[in-house]
């Protein structure tokens, strides 16, 4: 299995073309902006590497279990321990850790018929490079929105043609593609970049109904990264999560890129586009493992919440104790048991065993309202002290140390244990960073129109109707 040092060496100056503020990104792994995050991930493949309970072996080599075909609820049970264990190196707040796309290749290559209806060869590229992919472990991000240009016109009726990514030529070793899409969380850091299209296409759009893969390296890719919050973080203490857990989101461009054929998995064929994800179980594989992250997330808040309330001398009264009850236990105790109920009830697709999609698309549909009241509820907890606290500089100075000490401690904290609490909450509700992980936790998966589409499609609706017909019927 793959080692840090590896996935460090993977993404050091192999001739990507990261583009931040107008200058060229030489090295991703030591520039400020994306090192820390970088060596994030590189730690954490090496405690992956290092624990069994998260590989599986095959044949005569051992892989990691984010590659793992559930088959059997015993496979189902160590893909959920993967995906934990990736969430729990970044406390939930990354949400493109490897095993995310991994999910979602797992899947296609489980489900090559699919791929099959326009040729034999599109399902052999699939499991050929899932079976790649898993051998090195790469770190796969994907680019799967197009630019917001005009939201009422399909790609062929942009205001000039591949706005949106598409195929400009063809060669009989591969396609040319021009185009830009978002959001590609994590791109910059990646081994490889998916690019294709969540939301259903229309008649006309064929020239974009793709679905490819190519290194993060490849000639004419430009990745074009918001500035990255690491960037502003002063220090660990003043920004604990901004400085060390910022995966990044960036804009891609095609400028006609070079692809070969071998990593084409649709071509030219709307109705694949979306098959790829719904009709395989990707979606479902991939949307899981972010219901795993996200309970993490809350795990997380569950216990700054707690933390808080105990320095402040707080968790004994009552008021406190129903809003720590009703705003933030009840939400972790409603996910995990979503997330439990998912993986106890899989459906089997082909040879695939989902975790219950119903339950699946419930968590994703709820999890969209829960992280705006659980950030409300972590900001009425911290009140004033969140937006009143000292600064790393202020405990160095030997000026306002004694002053420093004596008014920020708590009835149970020294002054320094209890800022550091409350920066963490800060950079989790208040700063720019937590601002983004509001807005990623809201839209990350589809609108909530969208989300709440997918869970009626999911829903069990006979159930209820048969029990509304024994009324109707008198029995």
């Amino acid at each position: 299995m793959r080692r840090g040092a590896d996935y460090l060496s993977a993404v050091s100056r192999d001739g990507r073309t990261v583009l931040l503020d107008g200058q060229a990104v030489e090295d991703v792994t030591t520039h400020p902006g994306f090192a820390a995050a970088a060596r994030v991930i590189a730690d954490l493949y090496d405690g992956a590497a290092d624990r069994p309970d998260l590989r599986f072996v095959d044949g005569d080599a051992s892989h990691s279990a984010m590659w793992l075909v559930p088959g059997t609820a015993e496979d189902l049970a160590r893909r959920t321990r993967v995906h934990r264990y990736w969430a729990e190196g970044s406390f939930g707040l990354m949400g493109r850790t490897p095993d995310h796309v991994a999910a979602l290749i797992t899947a296609f290559a489980a489900s090559r018929h699919v791929f099959d209806r326009d040729g034999a060869r599109f399902g052999d590229n699939v499991e050929a490079f899932y079976r790649e992919a898993r051998e090195h472990d790469w770190h796969i991000s994907y680019a799967v929105t197009p630019p917001q240009v005009d939201r009422s016109k399909p790609a062929h009726q942009q205001p000039e043609p591949f706005l949106y990514p598409g195929i400009v030529d063809e060669r009989d070793d591969g396609i040319i593609v021009r185009g830009a899409q978002m959001i590609g969380t994590s791109a910059a850091l990646a081994d490889w970049l998916l690019v294709s299209y969540i939301a259903p296409m229309q008649p006309g759009d064929e020239d974009y109904a793709i679905s490819i893969v190519m290194p993060l390296a490849t000639d004419g890719l430009r990745i074009y990264p918001r500035r990255p919050y690491a960037t502003m973080a002063t220090s660990t203490f003043d920004y604990p999560l901004s400085s060390r857990f910022d995966e990044s989101d960036a804009l891609v461009v095609l400028r006609d890129i070079f692809v070969p054929w071998e990593y084409v998995f649709v071509h030219r064929n709307i109705s694949l586009v979306t098959a790829q994800f719904f009709e395989t179980g990707a979606h479902v594989l991939a949307n899981y493992q972010a219901l795993v992250r996200f309970l993490v997330k809350l795990q997380f808040a569950s216990g700054l919440a707690i933390g808080l309330a105990d320095a402040h001398g707080l968790s004994a009264i009552p008021p406190v104790q129903a809003q720590l009850g009703g705003d933030i236990a009840a939400f972790c105790a409603a996910l995990e048991a979503i997330v439990l109920a998912a993986e106890a009830r899989p459906e089997m697709r082909g040879g695939l065993m989902l975790p219950g999609p119903s339950f699946v698309y419930a968590g994703v549909s709820l999890q969209r309202r829960w992280v705006v009241d659980l950030m409300r509820a972590l900001r009425e907890l911290g009140g004033g002290g969140l937006i009143a606290m000292a600064s790393a500089a202020g405990f160095a100075s030997a000026e306002t140390a004694d002053d420093v000490a004596r008014y920020y401690r708590s009835v149970s904290m020294p002054a320094a244990e209890r800022v550091k609490l409350l920066r963490v909450m800060w950079d989790l509700v208040g700063t720019e960073f937590a601002g983004r992980q509001l807005q990623y936790e809201m839209f990350y998966s589809a609108a909530q129109h969208v989300a709440d589409r997918q869970v009626f499609r999911s829903f069990d609706w006979s159930v209820g109707r048969r029990l509304v017909r024994r009324s109707l019927d008198g029995d």
